[in-house]
């Protein structure tokens, strides 16, 4: 906010007419409108008056070196990357540091326009483009002491790009201590500074418990947004989210059992025999499949526990176990198929 827009707010909530605010300061009605609408700012040796006229700090005033609005923010971004398109680099950059000069305290505007030039000087032909390093740095410097975490975050991040371009690895490391242990970004960023040093093995393993871990979260979304859809009794869209996720688990290289678990629900809530007696056959002739992720190249780098075939005996006999105690399978009673099932027929 400008502070002509300050003076303004604050003057109507005293319920004092410009006339009114130029008397007691001692300057002319035509001053104040022009502080008012952008035209002009008022003399520095008037600020301590103004402020104790309109009953507010001069922190309070000033502030308009301190906050922007998001839209305020998102017009300058706008306004600098077509400057970027029409004008010369130098005469933009020289440009942009007079708007942040006029902001010095925002530090989502520095953050955003330090990105938006680092950026450009990528993407065209810059004349001795290092010249400006030491400024892009300094402002993602300063929006490293925000208080505000992700804006913290997004700056170390910023600046773990700057020193991956210079080949700095273990600079950039340095900034991922502002990113917690389990965020995937740190991750990924942390798999890239293996790579640029040859550490492959260690970036393998990182990327391939992201794709772990990112498939048991994306599995648990499609399995709630299922439920959701079934709650609301809109069988059509329930069923396309479990096709989805019978996809996913056939992508990731789940097994057989996973990619038929989600259906089994399905058909109970349908009360169909045919698909109840199909999937029950499906998933207890395939219940080893349940870790064939262990034998895909895609996670070969990591390491698992060896399971004993006690463990599928076990697990077929508690599913058993619960197909003869659920009662919302009673409507299976009458079949045969369903009886030889439940003696370990398959």
């Amino acid at each position: 906010m400008q502070i002509g827009k300050v003076i303004r707010t604050y003057r109507k909530q005293k319920d004092m007419t410009q006339e009114e605010m130029a008397n007691r300061l001692g300057v002319t009605t035509p001053a104040v409108n022009k502080w008012e609408n952008g035209v002009s700012q008022p003399d520095i040796g008037l600020l301590a008056p103004i402020a104790r006229l309109l009953g507010i700090s001069l922190d309070e005033l000033l502030s308009f070196h301190e906050e922007l609005s998001a839209d305020e923010i998102n017009n300058i971004i706008k306004e600098l990357d077509a400057k970027l398109e029409t004008e010369a680099y130098a005469e933009v950059f020289q440009w942009a540091e007079s708007i942040l000069q006029e902001y010095p305290n925002c530090n989502q505007l520095i953050w955003q326009v330090a990105v938006v030039l680092d950026a450009g000087r990528l993407v065209r032909t810059v004349e001795n483009a290092q010249q400006y390093d030491e400024s892009i740095n300094r402002y993602y410097q300063t929006v490293l002491e925000d208080e505000d975490p992700q804006i913290k975050k997004n700056a170390a991040d910023s600046l773990f790009g700057f020193y991956i371009r210079k080949e700095e690895y273990d600079k950039a490391e340095s900034y991922l201590q502002y990113f917690s242990q389990d965020d995937p970004v740190r991750q990924l960023r942390q798999a890239t500074v293996y790579t640029h040093k040859g550490m492959e093995e260690e970036a393998c393993k990182i990327y391939e418990k992201l794709l772990f871990s990112g498939y048991q979260i994306l599995n648990q979304a499609l399995s709630m947004l299922y439920l959701i859809s079934m709650k609301k009794e809109d069988h059509e869209r329930a069923k396309r989210y479990l096709d989805k996720q019978s996809e996913m688990a056939k992508t990731f290289e789940m097994g057989k059992y996973n990619e038929m678990a989600g259906y089994l629900d399905f058909a109970v809530a349908q009360k169909d025999v045919a698909g109840t007696l199909r999937i029950v056959k499906e998933l207890m002739s395939n219940i080893e499949t349940i870790r064939n992720c262990t034998n895909s190249f895609l996670y070969e780098h990591l390491e698992y526990q060896p399971l004993e075939q006690s463990f599928y005996d076990n697990l077929k006999k508690k599913l058993l176990d619960n197909f003869k105690t659920d009662e919302s399978l009673a409507y299976m009673k009458e079949c045969d198929a369903w009886e030889r099932i439940l003696q370990g027929e398959f």
